[in-house]
């Protein structure tokens, strides 16, 4: 008797998922979706060729990262771009490790065998490439000249506001409605926002220097299209009910928002502020990975099932012009509050920025020179002390009011229960009025240090090396004139709440 093909026995195993009828059991997290018991497997890989594949990759990626070690090239890099990934990679770890959850409350979530399977090697996937990150930053933190920064990163992420962005970002991958996890993460950010992250961003680490990222991230994106497959799957199986589309539709436009608001706003920053060298603008890379082949190609395909590309999309077409060079220069306002140093804009990045994004001078140059002229401590001044008032934080995306452009906020202020919130949108405070209650929760983050010494609020974040007295942040690259807290104390400046004040 000739025995069956393993992939045989795959197929008939996950017909053994049966229910019985003397008990009801609610489901762990109920959805008001309707979800087909049957649909089509994604993964279709056997876990041992699984294991195997991943095992070797593995092997590949710690290969490349002991040769950066062996070749000292962690220093050959632009200090410039390694500052980035000091908030940088903190920050995709995290979406890592949500997504490990989101794939477990998948699977304790959909009664549908087939897509469990899929879920299942998600979720090995993400624990895999949360393991990659980890050791990437042990590789700068071993490495790099400058470790501040990488030694607490994950601690001093959490007390930042790209801490909060990122968490405002990634936490819908495991909470809310089963569905909405599933389009969150496997069809928009999968889908619409992995490729500009982990292939096109490893491009400027490249050309900046950095061997190591791009090792890491083009291992983790060997991976991606499986999620992507995933997040299909789910979609086309709840399109077998029309009752599904308008909640589907709903899904599709509030998370495309908000990941538009995050993921353009922190690839955008990292690829062109922390850059020497810049191999594109950011707004082309949206329009080849976001417009052309999410929305021209993967929603294209769906309009036959009722689903249409969102309905924001001129939005974000508009706000991706200007919103990561707003956001840039209100982090190097802001910059005492950093645990990484930003390098001023000169001339020719000014040339650059021009080029590509006309007007870019008149609006955001004057911003930078006075950055640059204030960046030494003798100057006395920070760039937060000429704001009329520090831009409050959206309470829906985190990121800051100032979008699409910091001289031309659409920043609307919401009263709810005596309480003010600040949505720094149209399309965030759509968001919030669907469900207040998911964001009035959290404080806004100048609330927390509302009154205090700005010297105290770095002390109080940790955010000092370990001297004691040197801030990890500087508005510079030049070890020789670093700020202290001391520097920072006699300024005698205040942190304000602005939606207090």
């Amino acid at each position: 008797m000739v025995a069956p093909k393993l992939e045989t026995v795959h197929e008939k195993s996950k017909r053994y998922d049966w229910g019985f009828d003397y008990a009801k059991p609610d489901p762990k997290f109920p959805s008001r979706y309707i979800i087909p018991p049957k649909g089509k497997d994604p993964f279709r890989v056997m876990m041992r060729g699984y294991a195997a594949m991943e095992s070797e990759k593995d092997n590949r990626v710690y290969g490349a990262l002991d040769s950066n070690v062996r070749f000292r090239n962690a220093n050959l890099a632009e200090p410039r771009f390694m500052e980035a990934m000091k908030f940088a990679v903190p920050a995709f770890t995290d979406a890592e490790y949500q997504a490990v959850c989101g794939a477990g409350f998948l699977i304790s979530s959909v009664k549908n065998q087939e897509l469990r399977q899929g879920y299942a090697g998600q979720m090995l996937d993400e624990v895999r490439h949360t393991q990659l990150e980890v050791a990437l930053r042990k590789y700068y933190l071993k490495n790099y000249h400058d470790p501040a920064g990488f030694d607490i990163g994950q601690q001093a992420l959490g007390n930042h506001p790209v801490g909060t962005l990122a968490r405002a970002s990634f936490q819908p991958f495991n909470t809310g409605d089963p569905i909405e996890v599933s389009m969150c993460l496997g069809v928009v950010l999968e889908t619409a926002y992995t490729n500009p992250l982990v292939v096109a961003l490893p491009q400027v680490a490249t050309v900046n220097g950095d061997q190591a990222m791009p090792s890491t991230f083009l291992s983790i994106q060997s991976d991606e299209s499986r999620h992507m497959a995933n997040g299909y799957s789910t979609l086309m199986a709840c399109l077998e009910a029309t009752e599904n589309v308008p909640f589907l539709q709903e899904a599709l436009e509030r998370h495309f928002w908000h990941q538009h608001q995050s993921m353009d706003t922190l690839v955008g920053v990292v690829a062109e502020y922390y850059a020497v060298n810049r191999p594109w603008a950011y707004k082309d890379v949206w329009e080849e990975w976001v417009v052309d082949d999410f929305v021209g190609s993967y929603m294209s395909r769906l309009a036959p099932y009722g689903l249409r590309p969102p309905d924001r999309l001129p939005d974000v077409a508009r706000f991706v012009n200007d919103m990561h060079h707003s956001v840039a220069i209100a982090l190097a306002a802001i910059w005492p509050l950093n645990f990484w140093r930003i390098d001023p804009m000169g001339p020719t990045d000014y040339e650059w920025f021009e080029k590509h994004y006309p007007g870019w001078t008149e609006r955001y140059g004057g911003l930078w020179d006075a950055y640059r002229a204030m960046s030494d401590p003798s100057s006395g001044r920070l760039l937060m002390q000429e704001l009329p008032a520090l831009p409050p934080f959206c309470q829906v995306c985190h990121v800051p009011c100032v979008m699409p452009r910091i001289d031309a906020p659409e920043t609307r202020i919401l009263d709810r229960d005596g309480k003010r919130y600040a949505v720094c949108s149209e399309g965030c405070e759509w968001i919030f009025r669907l469900n207040p209650t998911i964001y009035t929760g959290c404080a806004n983050w100048w609330e927390r240090f509302d009154g205090m010494d700005l010297a105290d609020v770095i002390l109080a974040l940790g955010y000092v090396r370990p001297d004691g007295k040197t801030l990890m942040g500087q508005p510079h690259l030049n070890p020789d004139r670093m700020w202290t807290i001391d520097d920072i104390r006699r300024l005698e400046y205040e942190v304000k709440d602005p939606l207090r004040v």
